[in-house]
């Protein structure tokens, strides 16, 4: 692919004022959430190295929530020329209420969006906005918001200075800019050319060299196996998944040219070697969506980065069952040189359930995956849908007798008891469900998955679980179990240390036992509360939180990658902590 043109300013003497990009992350709308923005830091470093005259800044506020408008007080004092906002399908509302408050403040400002919702409903999100943003970039974003920049640097140097109309003359160039979308005046949707949606890897450039900009949060793994935190950074080194999965949003907006392609394995060390000299890190997180595809790739690049730093930085990853499996027997090696977790797509413990997500897998399989990551005592990251609209009671019993038989009903985190399957635009899913009903779903928000659930049992189940467990007592069962742990880590006494521990335990087959109740007792769903063993748990939960105090002793919490497939505790449930 052609690369974008570089344009120089003529000789003048007056200076060469630089294009002040600003790329923001905006708040999920799922509440606060520490995911660092990869697409950005990628757009960041091929601007840098292919536009000239341009400071580009990352502003990241997606641990945040929509309503922390106050925090955009840094972007905008610096008041960058254009903005680009990369836009979630969770999001939209909050992408649309924060880019009217940044145009608002700065009015003078081009405003433009990309992302994956973009690539999949570019006109409906340019209509909802209301022309708050001015043109959609469909794809992989580099090269086209170099173009836009060059764009903007060619007229810059042919106008004066003071012309009133620069968005005019922009508009007027839009059409230069490959995948790009926007609105005329008169409401008409107008598309530029398609560009190679996709950028060659060749053209990709070093995402780590970006953490020098504004407002990227700072990252640290907990490493269990050496028991010390790591300083961490974060990158990815792949696009896409060569998997179908029929929920996922990365194959719906992801579906032009190759479904999964990567840099090697040597370009990957060099460049963490080439971070390396800029900032300290002990730790990287390899945030693909499926890292493991190519078992030579994977081998190569762990030999070469313990080589690079004798085992003094460790990894985590991510993998799909089906490529875990075939590293399996090479899992003691990956270990001795420095991988600490893998996050797991498991997804299901029911058979039927699995088929119905097109996982392509048994849960034989998801056992056996899960079980080979505790046995090389690998922390397992768990992406997890216990519920979904189209779900019979006994897929829901199935995933619990699942957790047990894979040894996971103590997880860390709780999250995978309550996920609930999100309807994503381009999605087979939402597509079959739309047929189903006959109707054309909201683009400008996702649905909430409970009404469209059609089971009878299945849809009492989960309203019991969500509005009379979950909603009103998770916040406190977590701090319960965090209170134990910061006890456990304090107290010289075994005998508190055991029983602290022995408690902790008990919390966390909470949400286990009452699922399971609620599934064997589906005509007292709404009584569960008046349950003996329920009310026990809450006076337990009450009792360990009643003389909590803030200790000092150091919290081991991994940092866990969100599922690009459920949500659930980070939809529904994100309303009990607002």
């Amino acid at each position: 692919m052609k690369k974008a043109h570089n344009f120089s300013a003529p000789c003048t003497s007056e200076p060469v004022e630089l294009c002040r990009l600003a790329l923001v992350a905006l708040p999920y709308g799922e509440g606060p959430q520490k995911v660092m923005p990869l697409g950005l830091q990628n757009i960041s470093a091929y601007v840098r190295k292919n536009s000239e005259h341009t400071t580009c800044k990352i502003f990241d506020y997606s641990d945040l929530y929509t309503s922390d408008i106050d925090e955009l007080a840094d972007l905008i004092n610096w008041a960058p020329h254009f903005i680009g906002i990369s836009i979630y399908s969770s999001h939209v509302q909050a992408a649309i209420t924060w880019g009217k408050t940044i145009k608002n403040a700065l009015p003078g400002t081009f405003i433009f969006c990309g992302g994956p919702h973009i690539s999949l409903a570019a006109e409906d999100f340019l209509r909802a906005s209301n022309r708050t943003f001015e043109l959609a970039i469909r794809g992989e974003g580099e090269h086209s918001t170099a173009k836009l920049i060059d764009v903007f640097n060619n007229t810059h140097t042919q106008f004066p200075r003071k012309t009133k109309s620069k968005k005019h003359i922009y508009k007027n160039h839009f059409n230069r800019i490959p995948n790009a979308v926007w609105l005329t005046t008169s409401g008409k949707l107008k598309e530029s050319y398609i560009e190679k949606i996709q950028l060659p890897t060749a053209d990709w450039e070093n995402p780590l060299l970006e953490y020098s900009s504004e407002r990227l949060q700072k990252l640290y793994f907990t490493d269990r196996k050496d028991s010390k935190q790591r300083k961490a950074i974060a990158l990815t080194s792949s696009r896409g998944c060569p998997l179908a999965c029929s929920f996922c949003a990365i194959v719906a907006a992801d579906k032009e040219g190759p479904k999964w392609r990567a840099i090697e394995a040597t370009t990957l060390v060099s460049w963490i070697a080439e971070a390396y000299t800029h900032y300290s890190f002990e730790h990287i997180y390899m945030m693909d969506a499926n890292f493991f595809v190519r078992k030579d790739r994977v081998l190569e690049f762990s030999e070469k980065l313990y080589n690079l730093f004798n085992g003094r930085v460790t990894w985590s990853s991510s993998s799909t069952v089906g490529y875990l499996l075939k590293l399996q027997s090479e899992l003691p090696k990956l270990v001795s040189q420095g991988l600490r977790l893998v996050e797991m797509g498991i997804e299901s413990g029911s058979q039927s359930q699995l088929d119905y997500m097109n996982k392509r897998v048994t849960v034989q399989n998801n056992i056996d995956a899960v079980r080979a990551l505790q046995n090389n005592k690998i922390d397992v990251g768990l992406d997890f849908i216990m519920f979904y609209h189209d779900q019979q009671k006994r897929e829901i019993i199935e995933n619990l007798v699942f957790l047990v038989k894979s040894g996971l009903t103590e997880h860390e985190s709780l999250d995978h008891y309550f996920n609930i399957m999100m309807l994503y635009p381009g999605t087979p899913v939402r597509k079959n469900l739309e047929r189903k009903t006959g109707t054309k779903l909201d683009l400008t928000q996702l649905p909430n998955s409970r009404e469209f659930i059609e089971n009878h049992e299945v849809y009492n189940i989960y309203t019991a679980y969500i509005d009379n467990f979950a909603i009103p007592l998770l916040n406190q069962l977590e701090q319960a179990i965090e209170s134990n742990i910061e006890k456990i880590g304090t107290h010289t006494s075994l005998t508190e240390t055991a029983y602290h521990s022995l408690l902790n335990i008990h919390l966390k087959h909470m949400p286990f036992k009452v699922l399971w109740w609620l599934c064997h007792n589906t005509d007292k769903t709404t009584e569960i509360n008046r349950e003996p063993f329920f009310i026990n748990y809450v006076a337990t939960i009450n009792k360990a939180i009643a003389d909590d105090k803030p200790v000092n002793a150091p919290k081991l919490k991994i940092l866990e990658t969100p599922t690009t497939g459920s949500g659930g505790r980070r939809g529904e449930l994100i309303g009990r902590s607002l």
